[in-house]
């Protein structure tokens, strides 16, 4: 069964986020199962590169778990679960962040005060900040 399209606002309230007053929290969300960006932030589903997910993972709170923290002043994106998912870590310190999977019937947000929200269909997905040419990780 499809899950209805979710507003901004509703994703905000669902992680207890709010987001800048430019955005318009009215916006209905569309929801990918494809390759996505959001600032310095991409998100890849894992068949597309033939990506090996780490195994395990722990269920993602309503609230969310934040991605790429906010430092010198940026914002963090969060992930937000909209039922199932599942987060699993990459700990090595390089641009790959980690995988989430978003289980049958559920939709994963990521969410950002500045940019806004983008859904997640059923998959897995690697968060892979972006890298400037000298090897330097970027932070929005």
């Amino acid at each position: 069964m499809a899950q209805q399209q979710r507003t901004l606002g509703y994703v905000s309230t669902l992680a207890g986020t709010d987001v800048l007053e430019h955005l318009d929290r009215q916006a209905a969300i569309p929801v990918s199962s494809g390759l996505q960006r959001q600032g310095d932030v991409g998100l890849i589903p894992v068949g597309l590169i033939g990506y090996k997910p780490p195994k395990g993972g722990k269920q993602v709170p309503a609230a969310g778990i934040p991605l790429v923290s906010s430092g010198d002043g940026a914002h963090t994106h969060l992930l937000v679960a909209d039922g199932p998912v599942t987060w699993a870590p990459i700990r090595d310190g390089g641009a790959d962040v980690g995988c989430f999977t978003v289980h049958e019937s559920a939709t994963a947000y990521v969410l950002h005060p500045e940019h806004g929200a983008m859904g997640h269909a059923p998959g897995v997905y690697l968060v892979r900040r972006q890298v400037e040419d000298r090897g330097r990780l970027v932070a929005d």
